[in-house]
């Protein structure tokens, strides 16, 4: 984020994109000129940036591994082996300033955010020869960028928003000055996601991205973005409505297509994503290398909760891909799933979003203004998945979010890291029960972490708060 970005760093990024064959999405290197770069080369550096971050180890490699890290520290997939992702399920990342998750979450986010206000500059200073239209969408895009670097960064850091909006946030980076921030508050960081996303928007107005494309976001995904951010400030009837805005055009995937292994850009349902290119997978650091026990080379180390198993109906089809692993009766490795597939050539693509999360963020955020459309809502998503799927009879408000919750942690699981933020999203205490095998470091297996334990707040980086001199240990997060 912050003092090592100088003005030199700007021109190098900027000038590093603009290599005529620049590979795909793949990290820029810097050359000797200066703004030698089209807006256009300046974004796709922007999405290589996040796409492609490497944190220094197998389990904080790429963006995916943001999400994969925080499903692993919820209840309903395990790391029973002392293997990669072991550290993030039994929570000893949230205890270390310099652990590798904490750091890096931060850079990640940081960098994505350096990335996006380094686009904007080049749009409004060095447009060149491109189109006002393109600029617009650009600019759309990075501001959108920008916002999910935010939210991702509070949500990690800090608690919820409605828990206490004048709680300490983190500094905001939406500017190249290099200029050293404070924490300022919650608050203060969601009115910079909302300003950059509602700018973001009618700028995305014309900017459609459709198959191998899809990498790009277009007004759809920014909608989905400040669904997720409404969803979680409270803010209802705004997630109902961009909840509802950003799925259309994005059909439900069939039973046949669920089934196919999560792995194709191309899913209409997908909405955001990044592809791979044979010589740009990340063999045993690819997200498939964990989850998938098909897959000829990976790890292959992350199982499914038996009891997170249960939740499914035996009508339910995605129950189909929960199944009995090669060492069924080894403590915690009874069930694996077979959800995520990757391809025979190891370019399996990346999900970052799909119209279903949406239904199901429409569903709870609707539920709060009226309550029999939230549950036709969820009764027809759910028939999409469970021919027998009935209405639901829920007699409070309360009642029937907590079982969107259960059906976004079925939906969801391994994608978006869906439990541990909902829980921390709602307040929610955890107990792993099933056939779990590792404790959060300090508890035992089936001992509940209290919603209120300072342990759901990662650390700040302790490089950061050494580096930046308007921080200091007073502003640590405690333990």
């Amino acid at each position: 984020m912050k003092k090592i970005f100088y003005i030199l760093t700007i021109v190098l990024f900027l000038a590093s994109c603009a290599k005529e064959d620049m590979d795909f999405l793949n990290e820029p290197k810097p050359t000797d000129e200066l703004f030698n770069v089209t807006p256009e080369q300046a974004i796709t550096g922007t999405y290589g940036a996040y796409r492609d971050f490497y944190g220094g180890g197998h389990d904080v490699g790429t963006a995916k591994a943001f999400f994969l890290g925080a499903d692993v520290m919820a209840r309903d997939l395990q790391v029973p082996d002392f293997n990669w992702y072991i550290f993030e399920h039994r929570w000893d990342v949230v205890n270390i300033p310099n652990a590798r998750r904490n750091n890096y979450v931060w850079n990640m986010c940081y960098k994505l955010a350096f990335h996006a206000n380094a686009t904007i500059y080049q749009c409004e200073a060095f447009p060149g020869n491109t189109s006002a239209d393109l600029i617009n969408k650009i600019k759309g895009e990075a501001l959108a960028l920008r916002a999910l670097a935010h939210f991702d960064l509070i949500r990690h850091f800090q608690f919820t928003y409605a828990k206490n909006p004048n709680a300490p946030g983190v500094p905001l980076s939406i500017d190249l000055s290099g200029e050293h921030k404070g924490r300022g508050t919650v608050a203060e960081v969601y009115n910079q996601i909302y300003a950059d996303l509602q700018a973001a928007i009618p700028l995305l107005a014309a900017n459609t991205y459709v198959n191998d494309t899809k990498y790009r976001l277009n007004q759809n995904v920014a909608k989905g973005i400040l669904a997720r951010v409404a969803l979680e400030k409270q803010d209802y009837a705004l997630a109902a409505q961009m909840a509802n805005e950003a799925r259309q055009g994005y059909a439900l995937m069939s039973e046949t297509t669920y089934k196919a292994g999560f792995n194709d850009l191309a899913n209409t349902e997908w909405m955001w994503g990044f592809p791979f290119n044979v010589d740009e997978n990340w063999g045993y650091a690819s997200f498939y290398s964990f989850i998938d026990h098909d897959r000829t080379a990976g790890y292959k180390d992350i199982y499914v909760n038996s009891a997170f198993r249960g939740l499914f109906s035996d009508s339910d089809y995605r129950k189909s891909l929960i199944v009995a692993s090669a060492t069924p009766t080894t403590n915690g490795k009874q069930w694996r799933t077979r959800k995520f597939r990757d391809t025979s050539d190891l370019t399996g693509s990346m999900l970052l979003m799909r119209a279903a999360e949406m239904y199901l963020i429409e569903a709870e955020a609707l539920a709060h203004s009226n309550l029999a459309a939230a549950k036709t809502l969820l009764h027809n998503f759910q028939l999409t998945r469970d021919a027998s799927a009935t209405l639901s009879t829920a007699a409070t408000k309360e009642l029937f979010i907590e079982e969107v919750l259960v059906e976004r942690r079925k939906e969801l699981y391994g994608e978006l890291g869906t439990d541990y933020f909902d829980m921390k999203r709602h307040q929610k205490s955890m107990q792993r029960v099933g056939n779990a095998t590792r404790a959060v470091v300090g508890y035992g297996v089936f001992d509940v972490i209290p919603a209120t334990s300072n342990k759901w707040n990662f650390l700040i980086p302790q490089t950061e708060i050494d580096r930046n001199d308007v921080l200091t240990e007073a502003d640590q997060n405690p333990l």
